[in-house]
């Protein structure tokens, strides 16, 4: 078959692979579940506003700040792939770092191995490009560096410790596949007190993951003991980092999806049943879309006036966390995204094996099937070195690729 090339102009918006905890999801915010006593009032925010929800009122970040400076730990969720989530978390971090120099932060989406080299990233003797090359960043996930980027900058500009809180997701596919019965006793110490679980958030977990969690019951119990490994091994290890005897003292962040945040569940409840002293602020987002979505067409002409006055705000339930703060939903992602996915075949080469519909590589015209053999005239020899060249392109930029059709193009 001829080889073709096809360039991609990454213009449009398109979410190949949605977080968990979906922007347009709004009905997670308002589960009347939690230890508050506030789980069952409900609340609205607009974008760039936080809330105390113990109180209900409206606070900056230098007043959160403030009033929270004896807790332990912070418990900071996100959407991974929201720009405006980790500009919040970055500016509460430095607001937190004024009060408290000595912070250790704690990122998800990097492993209890990695902190060889995060200390050196940070002490300036390795730079990004050797960051990600030995943590394998764009090995395991395909997500863009650029959000965790916001971040970890900044703790570097203020001379803080970063740790990574979790473990090779081998062992969690593993887990999600057949259990931890497959462990061996030494990967099962890494996950302490994991067989303790709790009614309400295996509900949440069931609820995040919708019908299919319901529909395919043996699948969501593979599914939830992974996410109950998941918790109990992040907690762990913050719990352990703040233990070491350079690190005694200091104050913990964890950055970690919001579904292991909310509601008190998750993350802050694994590390509490190991340390029932810890004082803990759980902080979560909730997205405002654009524009009001509910439809007031079959209300009064006057209700319907008055809605369309109304400011674009989230409403959430107030047992969501201690700190809720409103982000803008992004329309598309902050990097770009060409809209495909695939994996190395057997033949050592790039198989696309999923392109996202109305996506501009959809409308380039590649194919599920079709094989990718360089980027920008860049040889595509592994899953990490394509990731690593797609992360590197802006909206706007053409994406030229060199490719094997899998069929025959028109006839062609």
């Amino acid at each position: 078959m001829k080889n073709k090339r096809a360039v991609i102009i990454l213009f449009q918006c398109i979410f190949l692979m949605l977080p968990v905890w979906a922007a347009d999801d709004s009905a997670l915010d308002r589960l009347p579940i939690g230890a508050s006593p506030q789980r069952l009032e409900l609340a609205a925010l607009e974008a760039g506003l936080a809330m105390d929800t113990a109180t209900g009122s409206q606070a900056d970040m230098a007043s959160l700040v403030r009033r929270y400076r004896d807790r332990d730990l912070f418990v900071i969720g996100e959407a991974h792939d929201s720009h405006a989530c980790h500009a919040w978390q970055k500016d509460f971090i430095e607001a937190l770092a004024g009060e408290h120099p000595r912070l250790v932060v704690g990122f998800e989406f990097f492993t209890r191995d990695d902190d060889p080299a995060l200390a050196l990233y940070l002490e300036g003797k390795i730079g990004e490009d050797e960051l990600l090359q030995k943590t394998g960043w764009y090995l395991r996930s395909s997500l863009n560096f650029g959000y965790t980027r916001l971040v970890l900058e900044t703790v570097k500009k203020l001379g803080l410790k970063a740790v990574g809180l979790n473990v090779p997701r081998e062992l969690i596919r593993r887990v999600a596949k057949g259990g931890t019965a497959g462990l061996s006793a030494a990967e099962r110490d890494l996950f302490p007190g994991v067989e303790r679980g709790d009614a309400q958030h295996e509900f949440f977990i069931r609820a995040t993951l919708g019908a299919f969690a319901v529909q395919m019951p043996q699948w969501f119990r593979g599914v939830y003991a992974a996410q109950k490994c998941w918790d109990a091994v992040m907690a762990e290890s913050m719990r352990r980092a703040l233990a070491r005897p350079g690190l005694r003292g200091q104050k913990g962040v964890i950055i970690a999806g919001s579904a292991h945040v909310a509601y008190g569940l998750g993350i802050p409840w694994r590390y509490r049943r190991f340390d029932g002293r810890a004082r803990i602020l759980t902080l979560v987002p909730v997205m405002v879309p654009a524009e009001n979505k509910e439809s007031h067409d079959e209300q009064s002409p006057m209700v319907s006036a008055l809605a369309g006055q109304l400011q674009p705000a989230a409403v959430f339930s107030r047992g969501l966390a201690d700190v809720v703060f409103a982000v803008p939903a992004g329309e598309k992602p902050y990097f770009a995204e060409a809209g495909f996915s695939g994996r190395m075949n057997s033949n050592g080469a790039y198989e696309v094996d999923r392109v996202a519909k109305d996506s501009p590589a959809e409308k380039s015209g590649l194919r599920k099937g079709d094989i990718i053999l360089a980027v920008g005239g860049v040889p595509v020899k592994s899953l990490e070195g394509l990731r690593l060249l797609l992360a590197q392109k802006n909206w706007g930029d053409e994406l030229e690729l060199d490719i094997r059709k899998a069929l025959p193009l028109n006839g062609e």
